[in-house]
Parts: structure tokens; C-alpha cells; sequence
């Protein structure tokens, strides 16, 4: 009894062994194949998962145009002055707002330079005109203007692609199995 006893435990392990072989048979495919099981060359793997590639994973971002900001600056109008001879008018009785010419003892005013000029004012107390008064005068240089200065320029529509996630290539895993 004690040798069917030993004959029937070499029977199990002898099963046991080939079960093991059966199961190390199985050629790793990484996909339905993936747990215990060898290569075409015989190497043993615990694990051996094929992992597939991947495409690039991308999406398109509208960005609609935008017009140009501006502002609008104000300029003031530029000013200057300059002295202006004006001509003293007369209100004698030769041509009533010409020039005078000389001017007479008495402060009137004269249109001749000529013999017999200020006559009934007491004589020419100074010749030689034409009289002028200066005074400043101001006058414009330049007139009030607005000036539109572009802040940031206009903007077309565009589209932009942007990458989700990034292409993989396809790849095995694989965990070599311990040789007992």
C-alpha cells in the first residue's frame, strides 16, 4: 500500500508537471493571450500585453476676427502773434479811409506829401509817411484737428489646432518569467 501510495503521489506530481507544460504552450498573442505563455523562440513570459498605437487626438479652436481698437487723441489749435503795421485812415475830406501820408501841427492826418499840404492845420508837422500804428495780432498756425491713433491693430478670423493628446506608437509589454 505504502508503494501505490508513493506510485499514485508520482502520478500526481507527473500530472501536475505536465498541466504546467500545457499551460507554458500557449503562444503569446498580447491580445487574448496575455498571462503565462511563451514566444515562436520559446521564451517564457508571465506577462506579454501588446499595446496598439495611438493617433495624435487634435481639436480646432475658432477665434473670430476682431476689429482695431482705437482712441482718439484731440489736438487744440496753435496760436501765434506778430507785429502788424496798420495804416492810420483819415477822415479828411480828400478820399475818407485812404492812408495817410503826412501828418499835420494841429494831429489830423493828411493824404498828400505834396505844396500846400496841411494848409488850415497849421502846416506838416512831420512828412514822409504813409502813418502806421502797430499792434500784435494774433493769428492761427495750425487749426484744432482729432488724430485716431490704432491701440492694437484689427485681427482676421483664424482657426488654430491644438493636440489633445499626442500620437504613441504601439508598444509590448512584457515581464520575463523566472526559469525554476
Amino acid at each position: 500500500m505504502a508503494v501505490l501510495a508513493s506510485l499514485s503521489g508520482l502520478g500526481v506530481v507527473a500530472i501536475h508537471n505536465a498541466t504546467e507544460e500545457q499551460k507554458w504552450q500557449r503562444i503569446c498573442d498580447g491580445t487574448t493571450i496575455t498571462k503565462q505563455c511563451q514566444d515562436a523562440e520559446g521564451t517564457r513570459y508571465n506577462k506579454y500585453i501588446y499595446h496598439k498605437a495611438e493617433p495624435e487626438e487634435t481639436k480646432k479652436v475658432e477665434h473670430p476676427a476682431t476689429p482695431a481698437k482705437t482712441r482718439t487723441v484731440h489736438h487744440d489749435a496753435v496760436y501765434g502773434t506778430r507785429r502788424v503795421g496798420k495804416c492810420i485812415k483819415t477822415n479828411i475830406n480828400y478820399k475818407r479811409g485812404t492812408c495817410a501820408l503826412s501828418r499835420c501841427r494841429d494831429g489830423s492826418y493828411s493824404g498828400s506829401t505834396g505844396w500846400g499840404t496841411c494848409n488850415y492845420h497849421g502846416g506838416v508837422w512831420y512828412g514822409g509817411g504813409p502813418w502806421y500804428e502797430y499792434h500784435d495780432e494774433k493769428y492761427l498756425i495750425t487749426p484744432a484737428w482729432d488724430e485716431t491713433i490704432e491701440v492694437e491693430p484689427a485681427k482676421a478670423a483664424w482657426t488654430e489646432t491644438v493636440v489633445v493628446r499626442a500620437a504613441k506608437e504601439a508598444w509590448t509589454e512584457k515581464e520575463v518569467a523566472k526559469t525554476p
